[in-house]
C-alpha cells in the first residue's frame, strides 16, 4: 500500500456550508470533498452561479469526489424528491465537475432483484450520459445489503459506469470479512468513506446515525480494510466520513482541526511494510 491523501466528506462536519467545508477542507489538508446536494441547492439560492462554485473549489485548491447522495427516484425508493433525486444530484456534479454520484438505497422498502436492477441501469445510462460514474453504496438491511449482492447488481444492471462504494461501517454491519473486499474483481470499488467503529458499543438512537468514530478510535482493523480496498482500485480518492455526537457539536473550524489531529495518530499507527 502507497501513499494516499484523505479528504472530507460533507457530513463529519454537519454544520458547516458549502463555504466553510471548502475553506477548511483547504486550510486543514484535506484535498477532496463530498458534498450533498442540499449545500449545492443552498449556495446557488444564495446567489453564487456555478462559475462562482467552481472557482471557490480551483481557488482554495480541492477536488470535488462526489454528490452524496441519491436517496430517492429508484425502486423500493419512492418518487424522485429533490434534491436527492438522481436529476438534482448529477445536475450538482456537472455543475462542481465531480466525477461520481453516490447511490444509497437509504430506509428503501424491499423490491425485487431484478427490478432494482432496471432501475439501476436506467440510473447509470442518465450519467452516462453527463459522463459521471455512480457508486452503490452497500447498507446492510437495504436493496444494497452487501459488497457481493451490490457487485451482483451493479454487474446485472448492465452499466459500465457502476461500481460500489464502501464504507467500513457498513462493511462491518454486514458481518463481512476483508476476505470479502479481497474477492472483488479489481476496479469494483469506485469511492472510499473513511472511519473506524467500536464494535461492542450499543448504538444509541438519541444520537441517530452520528456513531462512527475518527480513524484509529474504533476497533475495526481499519489498516489491513484500506489496504485492501487501495489494492482493489489504488486510484481511489478516500474521504473522511466520521459521524459523532462530538463533531456535531462542535464548531465546523474546531471539528476539522479534531479531524486533522485524528488523522495524523491514526498514520502514526500504520503497520510497517
Amino acid at each position: 500500500m502507497g501513499e494516499f491523501t484523505v479528504g472530507m466528506c460533507w457530513l463529519t462536519l454537519p454544520s458547516a456550508s458549502f463555504v466553510e467545508l471548502v475553506e477548511l477542507s483547504a486550510r486543514f489538508g484535506f484535498p477532496t470533498l463530498s458534498l450533498g446536494p442540499t449545500l449545492v441547492q443552498q449556495q446557488i439560492e444564495a446567489g453564487d452561479t456555478p462559475q462562482m462554485l467552481r472557482r471557490r473549489l480551483a481557488d482554495a485548491g480541492v477536488r470535488m469526489a462526489y454528490i452524496d447522495a441519491i436517496v430517492s427516484g429508484l425502486p423500493g425508493l419512492g418518487p424522485p424528491v429533490p434534491p436527492s433525486d438522481p436529476a438534482s444530484c448529477m445536475e450538482a456534479a456537472e455543475m462542481l465537475e465531480a466525477p461520481m454520484v453516490n447511490v444509497a438505497h437509504y430506509r428503501g422498502e424491499p423490491v425485487g432483484f431484478e427490478e432494482l436492477a432496471d432501475g439501476v441501469g436506467e440510473l447509470c445510462r442518465q450519467a452516462a450520459r453527463r459522463g459521471l460514474t455512480v457508486g452503490l453504496e452497500p447498507i446492510a438491511g437495504t436493496g444494497f445489503p452487501d459488497l457481493a449482492t451490490t457487485d451482483r447488481l451493479a454487474r446485472a444492471s448492465g452499466a459500465s459506469n457502476c461500481g460500489l462504494l464502501f464504507d467500513p461501517t457498513h462493511w462491518s454491519n454486514a458481518g463481512s470479512s476483508v476476505d470479502d473486499i479481497r474477492a472483488l474483481e479489481p476496479g469494483r470499488i469506485v469511492g472510499f468513506q473513511l472511519c473506524d467503529v467500536t464494535t461492542a458499543r450499543p448504538r444509541d438512537p438519541a444520537h441517530g446515525m452520528f456513531w462512527r468514530d475518527l480513524p484509529g478510535e474504533g476497533d475495526l482493523p481499519l489498516w489491513e480494510v484500506t489496504e485492501a480496498v487501495l489494492a482493489n482500485n489504488p486510484a481511489l480518492t478516500i474521504e473522511l466520513e466520521s459521524l459523532t455526537p462530538e463533531l456535531r457539536d462542535l464548531p465546523p473550524e474546531q471539528g476539522a482541526g479534531r479531524c486533522r489531529a485524528a488523522m495524523e495518530a491514526w498514520e502514526r499507527q500504520r503497520p510497517s511494510a
